[in-house]
């Protein structure tokens, strides 16, 4: 049987050691998770692509307000 657990929380700070992510929420609670060099590897690639899609929509927004 697998187990799994979710957390949520608020993001307060991110510290990217040698060896693993560190969170830090809103409350002082600390989330760390240990990765790979090719882990971070994935995970920038990830992150980049959020983003770019970030950007995407508020550059579309911009013009949209822009137009009227």
């Amino acid at each position: 049987m697998k187990v799994t657990q979710e957390v949520s929380t608020k993001f307060n700070s991110l510290y990217a050691g040698w060896g693993g992510l560190n969170f830090t929420d809103s409350n002082g609670n600390k989330i760390v998770i240990d990765c790979t060099d090719d882990q971070f590897l994935e995970i920038e690639r990830l992150i980049i692509r959020k983003c770019d899609g970030i950007r995407e929509e508020r550059r579309e927004k911009a013009e949209e307000e822009a137009s009227e």
